[in-house]
């Protein structure tokens, strides 16, 4: 009897070129109402009010979250941690000049790098435009590796 097995290692960089500047002590907002984990790599907006972050989920909200602030780049948060109160020393990828894989990149509640921010401006651009203004460049990858005949 013949068996096959496969093993998949993904050694994908996220930060794919250039130059980033981290924030290394910042603090996630305690949501009571998580259910998910917080991934690698998810889009963060900032309160406005609080200077605290949250996951990028409502492009029309007046507190200051309707704007792509940041991207996570610690390790995953259990939906637990955030719900038991505000999580601190997170690093949140603020800007630079750097290219990043953007099918490393998580976007919350359905939004993408296309969905248009309405709130606040006449100037109306999308979610890339803004990770673009802070210097952060999506770029799409292949992985060679996780092609099989």
């Amino acid at each position: 009897m013949s068996m096959q097995s496969r093993s998949n290692i993904d050694n994908r960089a996220f930060i794919l070129s250039g130059m980033t500047f981290v924030k290394e002590a910042e603090t996630i907002i305690q949501d009571a109402g998580r259910t998910a984990v917080l991934k690698f790599g998810t889009l963060m907006a900032k309160i406005a009010a609080s200077g605290k972050w949250t996951p990028f989920i409502n492009e029309a909200a007046t507190n200051g979250t309707a704007h792509p602030q940041g991207i996570y780049v610690g390790d995953e948060l259990t939906a637990a941690k955030i719900v038991a109160g505000d999580v601190l020393n997170c690093p949140i990828l603020v800007g630079g000049v750097c290219t990043i894989d953007s099918g490393q990149l998580t976007i919350e509640a359905s939004k993408t790098l296309a969905t248009v921010i309405t709130v606040g401006t006449t100037d109306l651009r999308t979610v890339e435009d803004h990770l673009q203004t802070k210097g952060i460049f999506v770029e799409s990858t292949v992985d060679a590796a996780g092609i099989e005949n």
